[in-house]
């Protein structure tokens, strides 16, 4: 199956198109940090504390970020814990992440991921993938 998507990738029929099979999925360790994202900056308005606002963030943090929250403290590059600081108007907050952040049990996946271990345990491990394609 993985070739034939790979076929439909390169003829532009799934671009974005990505799939992994519960094997790998199930090999994952919770405790390392996602590939693509360091962390998570949330944060509110001191006047609106209710609507809160969140985006995941890369190493270097992206510019736009930066230009919503403010230069963040020095250790929060660095930081294994969630570091807290204000602006003039904002409250804001960094948490580094994990794959467990991401992906486990307090998160819509554990759903998903019992569905294909059911699966898995019927037809095997590296016959159970998940794709998942962006149009």
């Amino acid at each position: 199956m993985r070739s034939e998507l790979g076929s439909w990738v390169a003829q532009g029929e799934m671009d974005g198109a990505s799939w992994i099979t519960w094997a790998e999925l199930a090999a994952i360790d919770p405790a390392t940090t996602p590939e693509h994202f360091v962390g998570r900056v949330t944060w509110h308005e001191k006047s609106q504390p209710a609507i809160r606002r969140s985006q995941l963030v890369s190493r270097p943090w992206p510019a736009e970020v930066l230009s919503t929250v403010g230069e963040p403290p020095a250790d929060s590059h660095s930081a294994s814990e969630r570091v807290e600081w204000t602006t003039s108007d904002l409250v804001c907050a960094y948490e580094p992440l994990t794959i467990g952040d991401v992906l486990g049990p307090t998160t819509h996946w554990p759903h998903v991921f019992a569905v294909m271990k059911a699966l898995a345990d019927r037809f095997g491990n590296d016959g159970v993938r998940l794709v998942v394609a962006f149009d």
